[in-house]
């Protein structure tokens, strides 16, 4: 979408002379950044235009009910930046005989510490945070939100761009109905309050996300504690989390001597990982690219499979295929190694720009393997692994497998109508608040004309997606019907 320029005129001198050449090319990238972020700054100003148009009721919101959740936050004046967290007053109020109301005595309420999250979604006007709950004392407690399991560490995900505020909830379940944790998650109506006084409904901001936070512990990924103390060649194996993310990060980070990453530390972060951790985990990515490209790469006691965990893989690979996430394997990309295993692709995370919500890398085409769009320095390994005929064979497999049961479109779309039918009451106020239906907001393929429209779109987008792969793999199509 921003190549062009650069590219061509690097063509049309590619005979006249390497430090030519080489300018040129510097030039071109120059360009392509300029062209990006002109593009940015149009896409800003239409969305700031398109949500002036917003309307909420100046009315007191203190009897506010909802058949969703409903979440209070109270800042009390304090600006929410990304670097510094902001200690603010949360209510959780659940759902009884089928509403939430905030006059109620909230289920939960008590302090919270939250800070901005995001990459290019912090330019965005409904923003997401991190959250952690905070006792008395100002320490992170944990506690079970919504009927979640007991955490201190969560996520308020603002659906923006995914007009449907559903694709992350749906390739979190579908993940889960194949083997695998993902981010538990509950639909909530937000409110955030910046000043004192009774609640309003001009501090509403709409429909959010509450998800676990990509984490180790019992409930979320479930590996080996690892403290500094864990220094033996049997301990200091696990467990680890990291995640392939952007460049300008500014966190602590390796890349591996064949050129994938970064790869950032999650767990231990990198303000705990010891320099030992940090040299061993390094050294295994290493040997285990050394063995994913050497000439016994399929030998499986000395190839690949000795690092990697295949059918897990298998498995992220597939719902990144059939959804075509184009940040998949590329962006918010998480691993994990438990202690004295292998790496394990996943959780899933940040699933919006997915099930045709792109309009690059292919994104918005049911056609075409996205696989092949990954660059060398990203989670590109099926290019390789794919070469392995027992690889291919099993990965065709599970594909059939998956086919009959979690991948069907039929049982797809029932799941899109279940949490279609429990938002279809609070996207209306969403879209009040936001008016984004029948605008373009940043890289939509495709723009409805209501929530519907997106809905039916996204479904029989799924549909053919699964049909076309179905026909490369020789098995029979689905016809939707």
């Amino acid at each position: 979408m921003f190549q062009g320029a650069g590219a061509a005129a690097a063509g049309a001198i590619l005979g006249l002379g390497g430090t030519f050449l080489s300018f040129v090319m510097l030039a071109g990238g120059y360009a392509q950044q300029f062209d990006r972020d002109r593009w940015r700054q149009q896409q800003a100003a239409h969305i700031q235009r398109v949500v002036a148009r917003g309307s909420v009721p100046d009315e007191p919101a203190t009897n506010f009910a909802s058949n969703l959740p409903i979440v209070v936050l109270k800042t009390n004046g304090r600006f929410i930046s990304k670097e510094t967290e902001t200690v603010a007053q949360a209510s959780f109020f659940d759902v009884t005989n089928g509403h939430a109301s905030s006059d109620r005595k909230p289920d939960y309420q008590g302090s919270v510490g939250i800070h901005l999250r995001g990459s290019s979604t912090l330019q965005l006007p409904k923003q997401s945070y991190t959250m952690h709950t905070l006792d008395k004392k100002g320490e992170q407690i944990k506690v079970p939100l919504l009927g979640l399991p007991k955490e201190e560490d969560w996520v308020l995900y603002a659906p923006f761009e995914d007009k449907t505020m559903i694709r992350d909830v749906l390739a979190f379940e579908l993940m889960r109905k194949m083997g695998h944790y993902a981010p538990r998650t509950r639909y909530v109506e937000l409110f955030m309050a910046h000043s004192e006084g009774p609640l309003s409904m001009r501090d509403y901001v709409g429909v959010y996300v509450l998800m676990e936070k990509i984490k180790r512990g019992a409930e979320r990924v479930n590996i080996a504690k690892l403290g500094p103390q864990n220094r033996s060649e049997s301990e200091i194996s696990g467990g680890y989390i990291v995640k392939r993310d952007h460049w300008e990060r500014g966190e602590g980070r390796f890349q591996t001597s064949h050129g994938g990453g970064p790869y950032f530390y999650v767990y231990p972060n990198s303000r705990e990982i010891t320099s030992q951790q940090k040299s061993w985990l390094t050294r295994y990515f290493n040997s285990f690219e050394s063995a994913l490209y050497g000439e016994d790469f399929a030998d499986p006691k000395s190839g690949y499979a000795a690092y990697l965990d295949v059918g897990a893989f298998i498995d992220s690979h597939w719902l990144i295929e059939m959804s075509k996430n184009v940040d998949g394997f590329r962006y918010s990309s998480f691993l994990f190694k438990d202690r004295n295993g292998k790496i394990n692709a996943g959780p899933p995370w940040d699933w919006n720009r997915s099930f045709g919500n792109a309009n690059y890398y292919g994104g918005g085409q049911t056609r075409g393997w996205y696989w092949s769009r990954l660059r060398p320095n990203e989670i590109s390994w099926y290019q390789r692994l794919r070469e392995d005929p027992e690889f291919a064979k099993r990965s065709k497999a599970r594909w059939v497998e998956l086919r009959k049961d979690v991948f069907d479109p039929k049982n797809i779309s029932a799941l899109i109508d279940q949490y279609a039918s429990q938002l279809e009451e609070a996207q209306q106020r969403n879209f009040e608040r936001w008016p984004i239906i029948g605008e373009q907001i940043t890289c939509n393929f495709y723009v409805g004309h209501s929530y519907g429209d997106e809905i039916r779109w996204m479904k029989k987008w799924i549909t053919d997606r699964v049909n076309w792969i179905d026909s490369q793999m020789n098995a029979p199509a689905d016809t939707g019907e």
